[in-house]
């Protein structure tokens, strides 16, 4: 979501009309009395503009929290201008939230501050009415809920699969604050893309384009999180953003366990064709090893890398380890199956290439670049990684809160 001024024009801004608010009535004014020429009172009354406006949060409110949303109603008139102001008469940054139905600071309010939203609006005569609500936000909650961030960095360029994640820290969202935790994640792109978040659990959401992003496509995501009510008593501890780019470059990974080869495409050229070994193809330690299939996406990349696991009691040094999954599914260079690539499986569940190839993928792919592993027999579960192109379209934006 992009914030422009927070002073909202005629020209510009969206009329929030039909909204059930509780506010303030406008306020009217009254010229002072003048001395006649006889001595006697000359009173006279300016006319008065027969709009009326009501805001909310209330005038006198003292329950908003940071991440109060202003919103207005207008009758017999049209909206024309609105303004926030803090404590010192500094304008607070905003924009309409993209459903026009309410007005949004550009990051979180204060807590415990004083805050005035200003309403002015124009009767069919040209006469202004001007309504104001002075509220105060409460004090700093202490049960804050923060989020793991597995966003882009900010600035970084990615691969036309990337996806955006993140979770909430030991805490579900009720179902029904789902919703409203949604309206708060703003995405915007240019050129604009169709696009979703998807609820994989209480805690744990995706967001990715109906296809995949376009090339050069320039992304900016705010999680407006920062004092938002989340039931049981709790508040999100903060916004977060970022913003990046599509990279020119579109590229993906093929990988078929039926000829233990893995295509590298650029451009929808194939540009290398690379033997390897996948999941051994019987449980390892009683422990299921084979490969996950489903479209993943790279989720980062190391030079060097130890792989440590618990469940098969192993400390492996390696080179070139592209993450593909949370639970430890990686592409990596395996020197030690020589013998193995292109004829057979026998991995603890990751792609194994040789270092050549490893290097050669690892300098070849970016963070977001999708994968595509076929035929294992074993499809990856949804959010052990970036996983919402694993589902149809359809499928994924009926994971969404929020109606279309």
């Amino acid at each position: 979501m992009s914030f422009g001024p927070s002073s909202l024009s005629r020209r510009g801004a969206l009329t929030a009309g039909g909204l059930a608010v509780v506010g303030l009535a406008a306020a009217c004014t009254k010229e002072s009395g003048t001395l006649g020429e006889d001595g006697g009172d000359a009173t006279s009354e300016a006319p008065q503009s027969a709009a009326k406006v009501q805001i909310t949060p209330a005038d006198g409110a003292t329950d908003a929290t940071a991440a109060t949303e202003i919103s207005w109603t207008v009758e017999a008139g049209e909206f024309k201008e609105f303004k926030l102001t803090d404590a010192e008469g500094a304008e607070v940054e905003g924009a309409m939230h993209p459903d026009g139905t309410t007005w949004v600071p550009a990051s979180p309010l204060a807590w415990e501050g004083t805050y005035t939203a200003t309403v002015t609006a124009d009767d069919a005569d040209g006469l202004t009415a001007t309504a104001t609500s002075t509220f105060t936000t409460i004090a700093s909650p202490g049960n804050r809920v923060s989020i793991e961030n597995y966003l882009p960095g900010e600035d970084s360029t990615v691969g036309m699969g990337a996806i955006l994640a993140f979770r909430f820290s030991d805490y579900e969202i009720p179902e029904d604050l789902r919703a409203s935790v949604e309206r708060r994640l703003f995405v915007t792109s240019e050129p604009a893309q169709e696009g979703s978040w998807h609820w994989i659990t209480g805690r744990a959401l995706e967001y990715r384009p109906k296809e995949y992003w376009q090339p050069n496509t320039a992304v900016t995501v705010r999680l407006a999180l920062g004092g938002l009510d989340l039931g049981d008593g709790r508040y999100g501890e903060f916004d977060a953003e970022t913003a990046f780019n599509i990279d020119a470059e579109s590229r993906y990974l093929e990988a078929d366990n039926n000829t233990k080869q893995m295509k590298a495409y650029r451009d929808g050229s194939i540009v290398q064709t690379i033997p390897i070994s996948l999941g051994s193809d019987t449980p390892i330690d009683g422990n299921d090893a084979r490969s996950f299939s489903g479209t993943m996406t790279i989720m980062s990349r190391e030079e060097e890398s130890t792989f440590v696991s618990d469940l098969y009691d192993y400390e492996t040094d390696v080179k070139w380890a592209m993450r593909l999954t949370f639970s430890g599914q990686f592409i990596h260079g395996a020197p030690w199956a020589a013998d193995r690539l292109g004829r057979a499986n026998g991995s603890h569940g990751c792609l194994n290439v040789s270092d050549e190839m490893g290097e050669w993928i690892y300098n070849f792919v970016r963070w977001g670049d999708p994968v595509i592993v076929k035929n294992t027999g074993l499809e990856v579960p949804q959010g052990d990684g970036f996983t919402g192109w694993t589902l149809d379209w359809e499928t994924f934006k009926a994971g969404s809160a929020l109606q279309p």
